[in-house]
């Protein structure tokens, strides 16, 4: 056997997910009525669909003592040699080899058939019989196996082999692509775990959690700034409050993936409202969507949550800004939110902050309200909330300093602020989280 073909350190069942490669097996033999089967580089049979087992050769002899493995071996390694499918015969039948190459490499074959090239005549059937008596098979079995075996021509064989190697090797390729992003992974897995520390959700007692989750809320509003910073095509900042909200939802949830998965599943449904409001096609969107429905399978992992959803709002950015729609109404919320942001612990008023970003009071009054549901006062008030709980948790300053470092005038109306966005007063709440 001198070919040279250079073989994986993969293995099929490292790089292929069987289960749904069984159901693609299904779907091509009732589509073609060819049965198929999957191979190691070996020959050895990993996984195989057959329409009717109990009247097919290969299932029968199988389970006798045969060069089968050495066969599909042969037929494999040809198969990755000639860089094609491979007919040849296998018994007194015929079978098509198809390689399966991941990254440049061989890990194994796709086999399918057996089929006959010519009539079911007698001449057939009797080699079918005498063939089946060296593995002692019964006349009636072969018979039977004659009756129910598929008739092609070499280019209908060629034709469906080629089909069936397409979609296994597209499986392949979004393998090879999911490994070569395990740095980004890596990358994004670390922010979110400096963020959860930060909460020190670890340290906590059972208890305390119970107490904390009475008060915590999922955060919608940051949700309303992620979108309006996706629409305008502000990448940086919006990557930045992804990993704020899936911090969020990692330390609400307590380690629960199911929870994970269904919160973050809905974040990405709202990632994909943006983009059709942005002015995003449906067609455009749907290939989005095949991203966005693996996010809860069973089989999807905690970082590939993660990076799935990092891949899914990337995408979206990028068709927003192929389609070259941004929302005027958005760049100016965006420019009355970094102003607040920069300036929240001074006196700010609707008019001022108007007049900085070059719009009328009442235009960006209505703007807050359209775009994030809250009124001008609510999201100023929102952005000292945020700054309170960092002194909090970053300094041992009193109420009244962080009271006048967050812009408020005195510490009893920060104190009923403080109680209406969080349920609790500040005293009470640095007593549950510090």
């Amino acid at each position: 056997m001198n070919m040279k073909v250079a073989i994986s350190d993969f293995t099929l069942e490292q790089v292929l997910n069987l289960k749904d490669l069984e159901q693609l097996f299904s779907h091509f033999a009732k589509l073609t009525g060819i049965d198929v089967s999957l191979h190691d580089p070996e020959g050895r049979e990993i996984l195989a669909y057959r329409l009717n087992p109990e009247k097919n050769i290969c299932e029968l002899v199988k389970s006798r003592q045969s060069n089968c493995d050495f066969q599909m071996k042969y037929a494999g390694l040809k198969s990755a040699d000639l860089g094609q499918p491979y007919i040849f015969q296998c018994g007194t039948m015929v079978k098509c080899s198809v390689p399966i190459l991941f990254e440049e490499k061989y890990i194994g074959s796709l086999a399918c058939g057996p089929v006959l090239l010519w009539d079911a005549d007698e001449i057939a059937r009797g080699d079918l019989i005498n063939f089946a008596k060296t593995y002692h098979i019964p006349q009636e079995d072969a018979d039977s196996i004659m009756d129910c075996v598929k008739q092609l021509s070499p280019e209908n064989m060629r034709s469906a082999a080629e089909m069936l190697n397409l979609m296994v090797s597209f499986m392949c390729k979004e393998e090879s692509i999911f490994l070569q992003q395990r740095t980004k992974i890596t990358k994004q897995q670390n922010q979110i775990a400096d963020l959860i520390i930060e909460k020190r959700i670890n340290a906590l007692s059972m208890e305390t959690m119970e107490k904390r989750n009475k008060f915590r809320k999922y955060p919608y509003e940051l949700e309303k700034e992620l979108i309006a910073f996706l629409q305008t095509g502000d990448n940086k900042n919006a990557m930045q409050i992804l990993n704020s909200i899936l911090g969020e939802i990692f330390s609400l949830s307590s380690g629960n993936l199911d929870i994970i998965k269904a919160n973050v599943y809905e974040l990405t449904a709202v990632l994909m409202r943006a983009g059709v409001d942005a002015g995003v096609s449906l067609s455009d969107m749907s290939q989005i969507l095949r991203k966005v429905t693996v996010i809860l399978s069973d089989d999807t992992l905690y970082d590939e949550v993660c990076l799935l959803t990092t891949e899914v709002m990337e995408e979206i950015n990028k068709v927003i800004s192929a389609n070259k729609f941004k929302k005027q109404s958005n760049e100016n919320l965006i420019n009355a939110i970094s102003y607040i942001k920069k300036n929240y612990r001074f006196d700010l008023s609707l008019d001022n902050v108007a007049n900085s970003v070059f719009v009328s009071s009442y235009y960006l009054s209505h703007l807050f309200r359209d775009e994030i549901n809250m009124t001008f006062s609510d999201y100023v008030n929102k952005v000292r909330m945020d700054e309170a709980i960092k002194l909090m948790k970053e300094t041992h300053m009193a109420i009244q300093d962080i009271a006048i470092k967050c812009g408020f005038s005195d510490a009893s109306y920060f104190t009923r602020t403080f109680k209406k966005y969080h349920g609790i007063t500040p005293k009470k709440y640095m007593s549950l989280y510090f």
